[in-house]
């Protein structure tokens, strides 16, 4: 959809594979082949966080250089489950970049304005600030966990590891991890809740 075809040799490589070679070696080939693989995925999330058809496609592109830098930083276990969450990530990250340069604007233009009353300004929350809202509260809670809730709560939510991969990782033990996940889950919906 978006590269060159690659060999056949690469598009038979698993995806931890691809992603081994592609630490080792520096190669982005190796993250264009898991790329092309999962373009379908990519598109589909872009398209719906976005919305609009160009704005996904550009949001895609600017993806890949997004993996090539990421893939370097994390030991990514199940790649699908990772990159559907780092699209997601990416995309309200957009989204939240675009609604701060519209909120610069406005307020240049209210500025502007001076006969505009307080009362005037006030509107109604988009969903897109209803869901930077969201993550901002969820990144707060999540700060506020213990440490050892934060780190399993966070490889196992935002890298997408198993609570046996989070128990090799951390080297608590595989009940410790299941506890820490589920006291962890428990304290963000506390913390989430009191915010409404």
């Amino acid at each position: 959809m978006f590269f060159i075809r690659s060999s056949k040799k690469r598009r038979e490589l698993p995806d931890r594979e691809l992603i081994s070679r592609y630490r080792i070696s520096g190669d982005t080939g190796f993250v264009g082949e898991l790329f092309e693989r999962y373009a379908h995925l990519i598109y589909g999330v872009c398209k719906k966080y976005l919305k609009e058809e160009e704005e996904a496609r550009d949001a895609c592109m600017e993806l890949f250089e997004y993996l090539v830098k990421e893939l370097v930083k994390y030991e990514v276990q199940n790649f699908k489950g990772w990159l559907a969450r780092a699209t997601s990530n990416f995309c309200l990250m957009r989204i939240r970049k675009k609604r701060s340069m519209e909120v610069k604007e406005e307020g240049f233009k209210n500025t502007e304005a001076q006969d505009v009353e307080l009362g005037d300004v006030m509107h109604l929350q988009s969903e897109s600030e209803v869901r930077e809202l969201e993550i901002q509260r969820l990144e707060a809670a999540i700060l506020k966990l213990k440490a050892e809730q934060k780190t399993c709560v966070e490889l196992f939510f935002l890298e997408g590891k198993s609570y046996q991969e989070v128990a090799e990782h951390t080297g608590f033990t595989y009940k410790q991890v299941k506890s820490y996940i589920q006291n962890g889950k428990r304290n963000l919906k506390v913390a989430l809740s009191a915010h409404k």
